[in-house]
């Protein structure tokens, strides 16, 4: 299977970053195709490239040769060939794994985006510490919500714990042993100091991931609002014609549920509702990481689920405040909304969600076919990586369909595996570097074989 090579890459790159001017992104993408090797396929990100400039290209090459280039364009795979080919039975099991991606164009951010969002929350509260952390994460070009939040959790377990502290300054810091003595009786005398001062930084440092916990809850509140879009439809179109399907999804808004439910369906109990009566028809939907609607008691440990759509339109016609916190009916302690934060120790922290995990974990491990939606395989889900690397290690006829836009993620997934699967055959990765909701509709119908294959790769190019 042939591969975008790297200087290919990176002259995309370059032109996104908009190092060149439009005349030269021009001269450079002819001059690359004409030297580029017959058996390198093209990036598919050269087709927003070129609808961007090919306005100024008639003043800067013969029509000959732009002829040649919509050419070449034309030739971009954005979708493996392979995909059209798929037809399944009745006993084909198909889990399909979401991710940001497929919940962004109901214009919910992706965790990309979220720590900016956050500071604009955190900036209408008016406090110096939030400001001044805002400000110092700005400087130093910290964008990632993921490492701000472990950030926090790991300061706060390590300065309650002294031994753990010391712990970490020798792991990180184990040169300082080769100090002069005079030096180390120096570092001694500060570690000290900071001894006696600790309680006051723990104080601090457990205020602040509170405050940014909270935030991270405000910030999800806009969710209840979004609605669903075309590929959370398709999914459920998909799912009324093939009953043997189940979703996992890694968001907590109700977008997938709502879908569900609009279309008279029904949904399996997630989370051990005594409350709930399942349907021998209804839709297995996993939420991984929690749900704008579950809500779990700090004390008690007791999880609630609450009606989706009844709670939407509670707040869309205002007629109470999105609660933040509540009162659990149990225990009296404090009831938070369930939703697991984008932070690398996340499966240490709730407990509460080993269930469905376990239910994930099987859904995947059933899958004949698994197609991940707007998925981006981040360093903080290795947990989830690693259930599918064991899962396509041990079915040797189980495949991934990869749509997203990043035409990077399918080559990594395919030199993951292989690295660490022996004898892995990378065809079982296939890729549609499309948006969601463009092409994932053209897919499923494909795989029921309600859509010609050859109409529908020739409308993909085009589109």
């Amino acid at each position: 299977m042939n591969e975008i090579s790297i200087k290919q890459k990176d002259i995309i790159e370059k032109i996104q970053r908009r190092v060149y001017s439009t005349d030269r992104v021009i001269g450079i993408l002819w001059g690359f195709l004409r030297r580029k090797p017959k058996a390198e396929p093209l990036d598919p990100r050269w087709l927003d490239i070129w609808l961007k400039y090919k306005s100024k290209a008639p003043g800067l090459l013969p029509q000959k040769l732009i002829k040649n280039i919509d050419k070449e364009i034309d030739s971009i795979e954005v979708v493996d060939g392979e995909i059209w080919k798929i037809k399944i039975n009745s006993d084909t099991k198909i889990t399909f794994l979401l991710g940001a991606g497929a919940s962004a164009p109901s214009g919910i951010p992706t965790v990309d985006k979220l720590l900016s969002e956050l500071w604009k929350r955190a900036r209408k509260i008016g406090r110096k510490d939030l400001d001044k952390l805002a400000k110092w994460c700005d400087e130093r070009n910290i964008t990632n919500i993921e490492d701000l939040l472990t950030a926090a959790y790991i300061s706060k377990f390590t300065a309650t714990n002294r031994a753990i502290t010391s712990l970490l300054d020798y792991f990180l810091f184990s040169r300082r042993r080769e100090l002069e003595e005079e030096e180390k009786e120096y570092l001694v005398t500060r570690r000290r100091r900071a001894l006696i001062t600790s309680e006051i930084d723990v104080s601090s440092i457990s205020f602040l991931q509170d405050t940014l916990q909270t935030l991270f809850g405000l910030l999800t509140g806009f969710m209840i609002s979004a609605s669903p879009n075309a590929t959370h439809n398709a999914i459920v179109n998909f799912i009324k014609d093939h009953k043997n399907s189940s979703i996992i999804t890694t968001n907590y808004d109700g977008c997938m549920d709502e879908s569900i439910l609009r279309n008279k369906m029904h949904l399996k109990g997630t989370i051990g509702s005594e409350s709930e009566v399942n349907k021998p028809d209804a839709v297995q939907l996993i939420k991984m990481h929690g749900s704008i609607n579950w809500a779990y008691c700090d004390s008690c440990q007791v999880v609630r689920e609450f009606d989706l759509l009844e709670l939407k339109e509670t707040y869309e016609k205002d007629k109470l405040s999105f609660p933040v916190i509540g009162i659990c009916k149990n225990c009296g302690g404090l009831r938070r909304p369930l939703l697991v934060p984008p932070l690398s120790f996340k499966f240490l922290m709730f407990p509460n969600l080993v269930d469905i995990w376990n239910s994930a974990n099987q859904s995947i491990e059933e899958a004949g076919y698994l197609i991940v939606v707007g998925y981006s395989f981040s360093e903080a889900d290795t947990y989830i990586t690693k259930i599918i690397s064991r899962s396509i290690s041990m079915n040797k006829n189980q495949k991934m369909i990869i749509v997203n836009t990043d035409p990077n993620l399918s080559t990594t997934l395919r030199d993951r595996f292989s690295a660490h699967i022996d004898k892995f055959d990378k065809k079982r990765i296939l890729k549609a570097c499309e948006s969601c909701e463009k092409i994932l509709p053209n897919i499923l119908k494909s795989i029921l074989g309600k859509k010609d294959a050859k109409r529908i790769s020739k409308s993909t190019s085009k589109s």
